[in-house]
């Protein structure tokens, strides 16, 4: 669920509203980044092991040349370029 905040809403409102209004939002803001990067972590995973080999085996093969990057092998680095980006 998006949590929403107007500058109209959040005017309306006392200090100690306001304070509690801005913590609950960025609360919900950590707590969906957590789940985003589990999911992502989960969707590697399943990468992982239909390949039976891990994402640094991966990028390794394919720096060599022993891997060619297929569709599915650009989903899982498109994963693991987001997953970093989300690690920031």
């Amino acid at each position: 669920m998006l949590h929403q905040l107007t500058s109209a809403a959040l005017s309306q409102f006392d200090d100690l509203q306001k304070s509690e209004e801005i913590a609950g939002l960025v609360a919900h803001a950590r707590s969906a980044n957590g789940s985003t990067s589990a999911y992502l972590k989960n969707k590697v995973r399943a990468f992982e092991t239909r390949y039976e080999t891990s994402s640094a085996e991966l990028l390794l093969a394919l720096e060599t040349g022993m891997q060619q990057e297929t569709a599915e092998i650009a989903e899982w680095l498109f994963l693991l370029e987001t997953l970093e980006v989300h690690a920031c």
